[in-house]
């Protein structure tokens, strides 16, 4: 907007629109000598001398300023020095000007100007304060007042108020009424930005559980609808959607990316920065835990730990890893445990650096090694590498995975299982092996050779380990099964299992958990074994998920029924004995688990942890570190108690 202000000065020259420059300068020391000099260009016959104008002077001056100005009229604006007769009035300069003019009786003179927040009024000539509405617009510009429609005066002192808006009123136009703009509307119970973001008002309506929108401090979650056992309770509370046993810990992930665990806890495993253990005691129950600090803004999305580290896959690709780390498994460089000590976690603790620009779909910690899936199909493992089992073709520790080159293997890997086999024929030790399930369904294993199917002249150097030379991993066979039925998940360990697309379970290896009296190896002599191996006869009922201990395993079928075969002596098949059994799951009574079903199962060394179709933890077998999370150290020898864990 274009304001004219006026200088207030002892002779002034001003102009009009059509009007001629006045022919007034200093020299004129009188009012009266100011108001009858010539007007310039005027000629001889136009004005006399100093102090006196010609009759066709004076005329001509007069008639011009009466026609180009009345009192207080904006037609074409009063000029200074011309003719006016109020004494005392006053006239704008122009519309939306601050500068007025003064009638001294005859003349318009130079008058005050208006204050800082006001603008002259053209129909009295007054100052006014300036509707704030129009502050910054120009005369006859639409603005809004509240939700009302506001044309702008032409002095901007002035406004007419037009239609009141039925939603919001922006830049001079009504909207459209919407859910979330603010105002309370027909139809609507409530419609407040400032409580809908923390969800006390979903979709204009008091926030509930179940209307789809979290209500900050009140609610966990809010998937849309009262039903427990989908990750979000009934009462919109989190829920364990994973889990995680290692050899005397357990681990839950909620659904929204919390992590706790409890449990042993020498090196750390637990994540809380000490080396207490949790679970043993009603204070330490799994709701009384705080969950683990991943880092600022960080949610887990997947967790493994099967010994006595842990790992979780972060949102965005990241892995951190935590607990025990003397063969370098945790991949931060060094033999450093993490998590047993103040400020190593959090974002003290550094995820594991792949290379430049790769990130992780998927991890599995076993004791002395992890591995790790790459969202470009490839797959990088660190840790002990005594039996090959990093896939790098040596038996070199590997303490960090930044330098590593991606395993090579027969194509796109979508999943990757770490484990160490504790051998009692080998002095104890713990042997490692590694099997990568690819894209198409094959799968390729490597690692300590007594659980690697591969023939004899697969293993090249003779040492017994597969994978432990370049030549090894070059030529490391693709397993497939009869009849070419793809695997969709993979599971190694001293009994590895496959779950087929068909629903069936494929087990090989040594143990009890093999599920048939046959305590020898089954199906590793050979690759081409896996192809004749049979189904495990699970009595009619398909394969959702398996799961497999040290001596044990356990299955979820498509009915949600859960069975657990193998040894059982610290109650880790949840039959209510400690007794074991030797033959196929078929023979073996289901888990009574209180009239639900089973959503996922999870097997430690010696104790077996399920989620049930309410949203509740249930964990039996062994619990003398308080690994079942019921606050005390017996064991259970029944799926029947409920781990009071919340997020």
């Amino acid at each position: 907007m274009k304001r004219n202000y006026w200088l207030l000065v002892s002779a002034f020259a001003v102009s009009v629109a059509g009007a001629q420059s006045v022919a007034c300068t200093s020299e004129f020391s009188s009012c009266e000598a100011r108001r009858s000099c010539a007007v310039a260009g005027a000629g001889a016959g136009a004005g006399a001398g100093a102090g006196g104008k010609g009759a066709a002077g004076a005329s001509a001056g007069d008639a011009g300023d009466t026609a180009a100005a009345g009192e207080g009229s904006l037609d074409n604006g009063p000029t200074i020095f011309g003719t006016c007769s109020v004494k005392g009035a006053f006239a704008c300069v122009e519309p939306a000007s601050a500068q007025r003019l003064a009638c001294d009786g005859r003349r318009w003179q130079a008058g005050t100007t208006c204050a800082a927040d006001q603008l002259c009024d053209s129909s009295n000539g007054k100052c006014a304060a300036i509707v704030p509405e129009c502050a910054s617009l120009d005369p006859g510009a639409v603005a809004c007042r509240n939700d009302t429609v506001l044309t702008c005066g032409p002095d901007l002192v002035t406004a007419e108020e037009g239609e009141t808006c039925a939603g919001l009123c922006k830049r001079g136009a009504c909207q459209a009424p919407i859910c979330g703009d603010e105002k309370l509307e027909k139809g609507e119970l409530c419609d407040d930005a400032a409580t809908n973001a923390s969800g006390a008002c979903a979709k204009c309506k008091p926030a509930s559980c179940g209307d789809g929108v979290v209500y900050a401090d009140h609610e966990q979650c809010d998937d849309g609808n009262k039903v427990s056992g989908d990750g979000c309770s009934a009462t919109c509370r989190a829920e364990p959607v994973a889990l995680s046993l290692g050899e005397e810990t357990t681990c839950a992930l909620s659904s929204t990316g919390l992590v706790k665990c409890w449990g042993r806890n020498e090196s750390g495993q637990l994540g809380l920065g000490d080396a207490i253990s949790r679970g043993n005691r009603p204070e330490s129950v799994p709701s009384k835990l705080l969950p683990i600090d991943l880092g600022a803004g960080r949610k887990a999305i997947a967790i493994s730990g099967r010994g006595s580290s842990t790992c979780a896959l972060l949102d965005g690709g990241d892995v951190k890893c935590w607990g025990d780390n003397q063969y370098g498994q945790l991949g931060t460089g060094d033999r450093e445990h993490r998590g047993d000590g103040p400020r190593e976690m959090g974002d003290a603790l550094n995820a594991i650096p792949f290379g430049v620009g790769l990130k992780a779909i998927g991890v599995s910690a076993a004791d002395s090694h992890t591995c790790v899936v790459l969202a470009s199909g490839g797959a990088k493992c660190w840790g002990s590498g005594t039996n090959g089992q990093l896939g790098q073709g040596s038996r070199d520790d590997k303490l960090s995975a930044v330098d590593l080159p991606p395993i090579k293997l027969a194509g796109q890997a979508t999943q990757i299982s770490a484990s160490n086999f504790l051998a009692p024929t080998k002095g104890g030790w713990a042997y490692g092996s590694t099997c990568a399930l690819l894209l198409n369904g094959t799968f390729q294993c490597w690692g300590y050779g007594e659980l690697v199917p591969h023939s004899d002249s697969g293993d090249l150097d003779a040492s017994g380990d597969i994978g432990n030379t370049a030549s090894e991993m070059s030529q490391l066979p693709v397993l497939t099964f009869g009849g070419g039925t793809r695997a969709q998940s993979l599971l190694a360990g001293s009994v590895s299992a496959a779950v087929l697309v068909d629903g069936s379970l494929r087990l090989w290896g040594t143990g009890g958990q093999l599920g048939q009296p046959n305590l020898g190896y089954v199906g590793v002599g050979l690759p081409a074994g896996l192809a004749s191996l049979s189904a495990v006869s699970m009595g009619g009922g398909k394969v959702k998920s398996i799961a497999v201990g040290r001596d044990h395993a356990c299955a979820v079928l498509s009915d949600g029924t859960l069975k657990c075969w193998g040894s059982g002596l610290l109650g880790q098949l949840g039959l209510g004995s400690t007794d074991s059994t030797d033959g196929a799951p078929e023979s073996v009574a289901s888990v009574n688990l209180g009239g639900h079903s089973a959503l996922q199962v999870a097997a430690g060394d010696l104790h077996t942890c399920a989620i049930l179709d309410d949203g509740t933890l249930r964990c039996w077998g062994n619990n003398d570190q308080g690994q079942l999370g019921l606050g005390h150290t017996d064991n259970q020898l029944s799926a029947d108690q409920t781990v009071d864990l919340t997020f």
